[in-house]
């Protein structure tokens, strides 16, 4: 993949002032130290904003300590403090401890001192394109995901969800694709019928399965292991990572039918009035380290992946591909429904797929 970490920018701070007298005399030895001493004040006043700033967020999301978004949010949460030296001091909470998935999004909302890492379709109450770019069969690489998201068109989104007072920090947070898991062998959508499966709160998510012809029962993932062995579901939908993830969820389910109908990806966001009051170096050191750890995400998901797959099956879990054009098919009238729940741009879904048509024609 392409490995575009970015690096990180040094941050420099202070001036230095130089009085220069001449020949001795006491007026321009004067005036020279009165110039020194007043671009000293000024540099101070300049300087103190940043010199005397302090912020405790609270950063919260769902993810279990096996997972790559646990382990990229414990990154930019120590890494954040470490490099504005305890200025911005991040405090991750995972494992749903905190408010997660739209409550989430509503703390950014109401400015409190917070940052999240949720599933981009939970920002479609407030801004419905968000849907659209990440609906099912879209992207069939992460080269491709994050070349949208790199574009003018999402950062026309971006600027939409900033009046939401949601400030998108990075896009990147992905770890795989989403496919059906069960005890079933899953091939068409027919295989599916009335087939119960743990969904996320995501309406998105849940018209998804439902238009591939399974019906979704949403719920938090600490919740669906014991809706398996319940039988109040039949499996899940959710990435590589997941199931070999925190509880052994590959111990419950087995077969996994390579639907890859959903990039499993986050956004990490914060209020938008919180990263303005920032100083601008300490939000230099934010912007960095959000675009750092989530392309760092990308990489060790994409490298660890085949590992695990290696893992599971050593375990009893077995793979087998699908009719992809049936599912791409049945998945289709989803981009309708977006247009009419959340008011969506009915010609966005067209300019993106023209749009990783066209990367697709290069490569």
């Amino acid at each position: 993949m392409k490995k575009l970490l970015a690096s990180m920018m040094g941050i420099v701070m202070g001036a230095s002032l130089c009085a220069c007298g001449g020949g001795g005399s006491t007026a321009t030895t004067q005036a020279a130290d009165s110039s020194a001493a007043g671009g000293a004040e000024t540099t101070a006043e300049a300087a103190a904003p940043a010199d005397d700033y302090h912020l405790d967020i609270k950063f919260s999301n769902v993810f279990q300590p096996t997972e790559w978004n646990y382990k990229a949010s414990e990154k930019l949460a120590q890494e954040i403090t470490e490099k504005t030296d305890g200025h911005i001091t991040i405090t991750y909470y995972g494992q749903n401890e905190l408010d997660c998935y739209a409550d989430s999004v509503n703390q950014a909302i109401n400015g409190a001192q917070w940052m999240g890492l949720e599933e981009p379709s939970l920002f479609a109450d407030h801004v419905g394109d968000c849907a659209v770019l990440v609906g099912p069969m879209l992207y069939n690489t992460n080269e491709e995901y994050n070349a949208v998201m790199d574009s003018d068109i999402v950062a026309d989104i971006k600027a939409q969800l900033a009046e939401q007072n949601i400030h998108v920090l990075d896009t990147h947070y992905s770890f795989g694709f989403r496919s059906v898991v069960t005890n079933k062998d899953i091939k068409t959508p027919a295989d599916l019928n009335g087939v119960k499966l743990r969904a996320t709160s995501s309406p998105l998510f849940a018209k998804t399965l439902e238009a591939m012809g399974a019906t979704a029962v949403p719920m938090s993932f600490t919740e669906c292991l014991s809706a398996i062995s319940s039988g109040v579901v039949e499996g899940f939908e959710g990435s590589t990572s997941t199931l070999s993830g925190a509880g052994a969820p590959y111990e419950l389910v087995k077969k996994v039918a390579q639907t890859n109908h959903l990039i499993a990806t986050r956004w990490l966001f914060m209020p938008e009035d919180l990263y303005q009051s920032i100083p601008e170096e300490y939000r230099k050191v934010i912007d960095e380290v959000a675009l750092e750890c989530g392309m760092w995400e990308q990489q060790m998901c994409e490298e660890d992946e085949q590992t695990q797959i290696e893992t599971l099956k050593a375990a009893g879990v077995t793979w087998n591909d699908v009719d992809l054009e049936a599912f791409q098919e049945a998945c289709a009238p989803v981009y309708d429904w977006i247009v009419e729940e959340y008011g969506a741009n009915p010609e966005l879904h067209k300019q993106i797929t023209d749009f990783i048509a066209e990367l697709r024609a290069k490569n």
